[in-house]
């Protein structure tokens, strides 16, 4: 009796010193196991890829706007900003823009621009390339990783080798089986062909769980996952049965739990979201596509990254139906700016400043077209993978 006593008297002490939003957090409800389900390859449609920055606004950029030369059948892409990387149907991937610490992987750390696409070597069997800041990383076809770039602790799997950065692609160990990536800047998180998430890298908000380790792990109360996404303190996941799970720093509501605040190493799920097929990640905010094409925001809205008409610096942990969109196939994110591909190919953006070819804004509360030279198939950044055959 007396050991009970005292235990239950250490879980009302440790209780009595946590905040309401930590008691909010540990209450919320786990990630459930729903149905099995695994990710399914998606049919992918090769494009060509049009850039959308116009030198005179970006100097930075390698590349002055329109179609990127070489370009024409490609069907991944990623954008850090500075460079960026592309998968060819063939199975190559090419760089180009501005080296910072090797992220263009042809050797070199020196801060130099290429100006047009070059292929890295030693890559013929990718699927899909991902950033993290100016860290990159390529899923190959057999479900391995190779990664290059500013932060050596990203590609070694959480293992520190100095501070420089990685020139060439080098295998991430203990990768593997891997469908899909959501790194950021600290941390990258693998989607595995078996609906399970790894994470690796630096865990300042137990995004990697209850560790102080930096290494790869496998991030446990989540299964069934079938897309993911970074938010910087958060990462969300869609489920198989159509839900969303998130877990992480609640700072900014992406957990979905009220009041904001806390944060939990354990998945947790996002209240009022069902039959949803795809999740992006921006800066401390979430969207979720449903299967009617409808998008969702959550989190922190400035400059109207919510889609929901306000552009003052709010949050939100419950999700809100970004309006003014026609049914919407595919989703992105970056920084403050949401993106969303109509069933036509039509891309949208909202939220802070976009500069794409010959639209600019500095804020946006609902969502605007851009205009684009063909239909967009997906986009990273300022840069579309567009369909120019028809």
């Amino acid at each position: 009796m007396w050991l009970r006593t005292l235990v239950a008297g250490i879980v009302v002490l440790g209780a009595a010193g946590c905040t309401k939003a930590d008691r909010a957090v540990m209450a919320a409800p786990a990630c459930p196991d729903g149905k099995s389900g695994r990710p399914q390859p998606a049919r992918v449609q090769s494009g060509a890829v049009w850039s959308g920055v116009q030198r005179s606004t970006a100097p930075a950029d390698a590349w002055g706007g329109g179609l990127v030369p070489g370009w024409t059948d490609v069907v991944s892409v990623a954008d850090d900003g500075f460079a960026t990387a592309a998968v060819r149907a063939d199975g190559t991937v090419w760089t180009y823009g501005v080296n910072h610490k090797g992220s263009l992987g042809h050797g070199s750390e020196a801060r130099v621009r290429l100006e047009e696409p070059r292929q890295v070597a030693g890559i013929t069997d990718a699927r899909s390339v991902h950033n993290g800041g100016s860290t990159f990383f390529a899923v190959r076809a057999d479900g391995s990783v190779l990664a290059w770039g500013s932060q050596n602790i990203l590609v070694n799997a959480g293992r520190r080798d100095g501070y420089a950065g990685v020139t060439r692609p080098r295998a991430v160990p203990g990768a593997d089986g891997v469908h899909a990536m959501a790194p950021d800047a600290l941390t990258a998180f693998a989607l595995r062909s078996d609906g399970r998430v790894l994470g690796w890298g630096v865990n300042l908000t137990d995004v990697l769980g209850d560790t102080d380790s930096t290494r790869l792990t496998r991030i446990d109360g989540v299964r069934n996952a079938v897309d993911l996404a970074s938010t910087g303190g958060a990462v969300v996941v869609a489920t198989a049965d159509g839900a969303v799970c998130a877990w992480g720093n609640n700072a900014h509501g992406v957990l979905g739990v009220e009041p904001r605040g806390g944060q939990s190493g354990k998945p947790v799920r996002v209240r009022g979201l069902r039959n949803i097929v795809q999740v992006a990640g921006g800066h401390h905010v979430a969207f979720a596509l449903d299967r009617d094409g409808t998008v969702w925001a959550w989190g922190r809205g400035v400059s109207g990254t919510l889609g929901d008409g306000d552009t003052s610096d709010h949050h939100t942990a419950r999700p809100v139906k970004v309006s003014g969109l026609p049914p919407v196939r595919r989703i992105a994110a970056q920084q403050f700016t949401g993106y969303a591909i109509d069933t036509d190919g039509g891309l949208w953006s909202w939220g802070s400043g976009v500069t794409l070819g010959d639209h600019t804004r500095a804020t946006g509360a609902a969502p605007e077209r851009i205009p684009l030279p063909g239909p967009a198939l997906d986009i990273s950044a300022r840069h579309v993978i567009v369909d120019t055959a028809g």
